[in-house]
């Protein structure tokens, strides 16, 4: 993470010093009038150079110590303490100087990391990935409050933590939405001292001596929760409502992005019948696996299947059926595979299977178990029993059924060809090199 406060050189450093030497030099030798003071104050331009609020404060500190020496030292007169009363109007000055322009910093800096939490967020493809930039960032943007972020689970109609700081905060890490006033009124809430309710019923015990609770919405929809808290343990201090709105807007815009951009990726690559995998994401996936076989000497099995007498299904049974079909089908394949296989529909009533790293024995293994475990198919529709519905499935392997990814499955495509040929319902393998050759 790049700092956002520029570091100080020497230069400056030297500069306040050799001046605060100087202002106490002229303290001892010359005691006029409101020359004093003005050196005084040209002092903090210099402190501003330097970029470090630490400078301002040590020259504010500074003038201070030197006026009280310059108070104990001089020596009175009327001249004397119209000299001193000079420096004293001079002091207050620089501490007026020195508290807005740390505000005027605190200001930049905040703008600064809004702007860099927004950039960041805009970079990241996954929730994941934003979760961990805001950890890094939201504890710069509130130093003082112990913080959260909370993510809503519609299916489960629950709220729970996904990052929180300091970590290992104590606290409830799920609640129902119920439970958060900011949540049932999707407005930011905010409870400046907890003695006074009403009180959110997901705080953690002990109770915070105020906090804020800031719904994420972004495009018509809550999608979780910003919440700071001052501990019992610190002083009180008021929190900054409008920084926490503006920070909960910019995390909830970003998350709603995300999940924009996962629907839009899902819908670009997979069934809107079935939920597996479209056709260009296995012509895709095959190019990979194979690139990857190619490169480690591994294999890559290939299964297509295929329903039997599906277009006679249709016309006796309707087209609504047959999607049910389709759907169970997809959903029978999805939980018979490994988790590193990747299951897709090719087209109509076929379906293509990319099996990683699997042999040939492996490969015409599963593709039986397949047939056996869900031949013959039998769908509820509408309170009717449908089927039985049988499958054909044809089997072959990288590399020993073709150099390329669309070379094994045209070898697959063949096999399944084959065996609907011979009378459905079966597995065949494709033919090897050699054997086309000797045909």
């Amino acid at each position: 993470m790049v700092e956002l406060t520029e570091k100080t050189g020497v230069l400056p450093r030297v500069a306040i010093v050799v001046l605060a030497a100087g202002v106490f030099l002229l303290d001892v030798m010359t005691p006029a009038g409101i020359a004093i003071s003005m050196l005084y104050a040209a002092i903090v331009p210099i402190s501003l150079w330097s970029r470090q609020r630490g400078d301002l404060l040590l020259v504010a500190i500074a003038c201070t110590v030197l006026t009280a020496l310059g108070f104990v030292f001089s020596p009175p007169g009327p001249v004397m303490r119209v000299a001193l009363s000079n420096r004293l109007i001079g002091v207050v000055a620089i501490w007026a100087i020195t508290i807005l322009a740390l505000q005027h910093r605190r200001t930049e800096k905040v703008v600064e990391l809004l702007n860099q939490l927004v950039e960041l967020l805009q970079a990241c493809v996954t929730p994941e990935e934003a979760y961990a930039v805001i950890v890094r960032i939201a504890p710069q943007l509130f130093p003082a409050e112990d913080g959260s972020l909370w993510a809503i689970r519609h299916s489960q109609n629950l709220v729970e933590t996904v990052v929180e700081w300091p970590k290992g905060k104590p606290g409830e890490r799920t609640f129902v939405p119920t439970e958060c006033w900011a949540l049932r009124s999707d407005r930011v809430y905010l409870v400046e001292d907890t003695r006074v309710g009403p009180l959110c019923n997901h705080l953690a015990s002990p109770l915070p001596t105020t906090y804020i609770c800031a719904p994420l919405m972004a495009q018509g929809e809550t999608m979780g929760l910003l919440h700071l808290s001052h501990p019992p343990r610190r002083l009180p201090a008021q929190i900054n409502r409008k920084l926490a709105t503006t920070v909960a807007e910019r995390i909830a815009l970003a998350l709603a992005n995300l999940k924009l951009r996962a629907v839009l990726h899902s819908l670009s690559v997979r069934d809107p019948l079935t939920g597996l995998f479209n056709r260009r994401y296995m012509e895709e996936s095959l190019q990979r696996e194979v690139h990857r076989a190619a490169r480690n000497q591994r294999t890559v099995g290939i299964i297509m299947l295929d329903l039997d007498h599906f277009k006679q299904f249709n016309e006796t049974f309707g087209h609504d059926a047959g999607d049910a079909l389709l759907r169970e089908a997809g959903s029978v394949l999805q939980r018979s595979m490994r988790v590193s296989d990747i299951v897709c529909r090719y087209g109509g009533e076929e379906f293509t299977i990319i099996m990683p790293e699997a042999s040939l024995a492996a490969t015409l293994q599963k593709a039986e178990q397949l047939r056996t475990t869900v031949n013959p198919l039998r769908v509820q529709h509408r309170s009717l029993a449908l089927g039985p519905i049988t499958f054909s499935l044809g089997v072959s392997l990288f590399p020993d059924h073709g150099s390329t990814g669309e070379a094994v499955l045209r070898a697959a495509d063949a096999a399944l060809y084959q065996a609907k040929f011979e009378g459905r319902d079966r597995v065949m393998m494709a033919e090897s090199a050699e054997e086309r050759l000797d045909l």
